[in-house]
């Protein structure tokens, strides 16, 4: 303060032409230093923005590979509940093949109500396309096993080759699925298991499991599903068998025999609460 009390009295005592030069220098002087403020000011601003824009950048990428790795990880199954759909071929207007007055939806259905009630019995859940003569379209089928996140798919029907009346006996149908819902069980496995099963039960002719990529209710579900000939209505020894309820209830029992031999190769368990559950 007192030197600039004494710079003051200085100032005053100079002429009018040395005080006009000093205040030019003195202005000068300041314009100088406060351009150079300004700019040491903007460049420290820019500075700290560029750290901050690379701070939130590297932030963001940390995050997404955090993140990645989070994907990375191998997920846990989960326990979900086992749904069985059981879905009776044809039905209303529909009636499949025939031969008489007898008919092939009507067969279906019988054998698919057998094959349910037991497997509910065993406290598996079952779902069914149609419990009742009526038209349930195909696309309509598989959009309901899918719906339902089903664990396995089984098509109940009948066959009928009119053209040779001796060609008779039993096959089993399945899609080939390179990306099988379930690692350890697929469409042909399944097909092998009910077909198998089937032949020991009924003793009829074994005419294999037989790929049929083409058929909607194999082709658009996504889980394990196959459709199980039972027998030929065009044969007359098969039609006899067809005709007897025993037989029926045989052909049920072997479908069920093939659903829980299924569910054990695809490790199938009772939780606590007697609910049967399935690692997916």
């Amino acid at each position: 303060m007192e030197f600039l009390s004494k710079l003051h009295r200085y100032y005053l005592k100079l002429s009018g032409k040395k005080k006009l030069l000093v205040f030019v220098v003195v202005f000068i002087l300041g314009f100088i230093l406060g351009s150079a403020f300004s700019n040491y000011k903007n460049a420290s601003e820019m500075k700290k923005e560029a750290y901050q824009g690379n701070e939130y950048e590297n932030n963001q990428a940390e995050k997404k590979h955090e993140d990645k790795e989070l994907e990375e990880l191998p997920q846990e199954p989960s326990d979900k509940e086992v749904i069985v759909v059981i879905d009776p071929g044809h039905g209303g207007e529909d009636f499949g093949t025939y031969y008489g007055n007898i008919l092939e939806k009507d067969l279906n259905l019988d054998i698919s109500l057998k094959m349910g009630s037991i497997i509910e019995e065993a406290g598996i859940k079952v779902v069914y396309t149609r419990t009742e003569d009526k038209d349930v379209g195909l696309d309509e089928r598989a959009f309901m096993a899918n719906n339902l996140d089903a664990t396995l798919f089984i098509s109940v029907h009948n066959n009928s080759m009119p053209d040779n009346p001796s060609y008779r006996g039993t096959e089993t149908l399945f899609c080939p699925s390179q990306n099988p819902v379930y690692g350890n069980m697929d469409g042909k496995k399944l097909a092998s298991i009910v077909q198998s099963n089937l032949i020991n039960k009924l003793n009829t002719i074994d005419n294999g499991i037989i790929e049929r990529p083409n058929l909607v209710v194999l082709r658009k579900t996504k889980m394990p599903a196959v459709i199980a000939e039972i027998a030929y209505l065009s044969n007359a020894s098969d039609r006899e068998l067809l005709k007897q309820a025993e037989f029926r209830q045989k052909a049920a029992q072997a479908l069920v025999d093939s659903v829980f031999e299924a569910l054990e190769v695809m490790e199938a368990e009772k939780d606590e609460d007697g609910v049967w559950k399935i690692k997916k």
